[in-house]
């Protein structure tokens, strides 16, 4: 990792707390950066411990402009990968109006500080589930629109002010880190199904059937990723990042099974809604970057860490 030139760069981080934000911020000092990490008030006293990687950590509301600008300022990045956002499909629903701020203009300010340090180059992280802009009123859900809007708005900044800007597109993370998703949920849950309190009775993880399939990305690979794409990406350029093996769900189900210290109980549903499409991820591969992390290993690595989670639950330990 040290091999790649970013060394002395000072990068900073958005969602330095978030699943992706802390293997980001290890992967980038184990590259040589200098690594400012960026945490929301909301989030900052939970990090008190600090942010392994990040040699400072800056608490902001990226959604306040003046907040963002003078951070830009105080900070003085090279660099900037921005993670932070609102990721929830169902919270998208709930608060539409909060997930736009979040999402898009937390981008546009940022996009905005970063005008003030020439040559600074900034990675925004977007979704798969961005749909054409030329679609955005047809948008499946209000999350997919502040994506769509996002990535519109991170690419427009590269026309209008040449604003070094690359985008990547990551599929499902997983992996460590406590991840919101499916796999992340189902590792919570088998992490409590092995070794139940006395007398409980183990509900069922339901899954929408066993046919549907999803690309899965280690959340560590993802990292890479980026920063790969930090130093080589060509700007104005949106990234696909992909395992390249679409599994279905009942992989996902027999690898769980497989990595489990005891039977797991599952509730399996008829679902027949249809499977994204695979993209097309050799763009990034051709910089570079390939995944590395077995899907296997990804799954297991998240059990585990959930089991130890549970570990130092068990014994009131601080930090879990």
């Amino acid at each position: 990792m040290d091999d790649r030139g970013l060394s002395p760069m000072r990068v900073l981080v958005t969602g330095a707390s978030g699943f992706s934000g802390r293997h980001v911020c290890r992967t980038l000092a184990a590259a040589g950066c200098d690594v400012a990490a960026v945490v929301s008030p909301r989030s900052a006293g939970k990090d008190a411990g600090g942010i392994e990687g990040a040699s400072v950590a800056h608490v902001c509301d990226l959604t306040d402009r003046k907040a963002v600008h003078a951070l830009c300022r105080s900070a003085a990045p090279d660099a900037i990968v921005h993670l932070a956002g609102q990721n929830a499909v169902n919270e998208s629903w709930k608060a539409p109006d909060a997930t736009l701020a979040a999402n898009l203009m937390s981008t546009a300010f940022l996009l905005e500080g970063a005008r003030s340090r020439p040559g600074c180059r900034i990675l925004v992280v977007g979704s798969m589930l961005r749909g054409a802009e030329d679609g955005l009123s047809d948008s499946l859900h209000p999350y997919g629109f502040s994506k769509t809007a996002q990535v519109a708005a991170a690419l427009a900044w590269h026309r209008w002010y040449g604003l070094s800007v690359v985008v990547a597109e990551p599929s499902n993370l997983i992996g460590p880190g406590g991840s919101l998703g499916l796999c992340g949920k189902i590792a919570v849950w088998a992490a409590g199904a092995e070794r139940p309190a006395p007398g409980a009775r183990v509900e069922p993880f339901q899954l929408s059937s066993l046919e549907e399939r999803r690309d899965f990305l280690d959340v560590r690979d993802a990292a890479d990723a980026y920063v790969t794409l930090l130093l080589k990406g060509e700007p104005g350029t949106a990234y696909a990042l992909e395992s390249g093996a679409l599994r279905t769900l009942r992989d996902v189900k027999e690898a769980f099974d497989l990595a489990a210290a005891a039977p797991l109980p599952w509730r399996i549903g008829q679902s027949s809604a249809p499977s994204p499409a695979p993209r097309d991820a050799s763009a990034a591969w051709a910089l570079g970057w390939q995944p590395r992390i077995p899907f296997e290993r990804s799954i297991a690595d998240a059990l585990e860490e959930q089991r130890e989670r549970r570990c130092r639950e068990e014994k009131g330990e601080v930090g879990t």
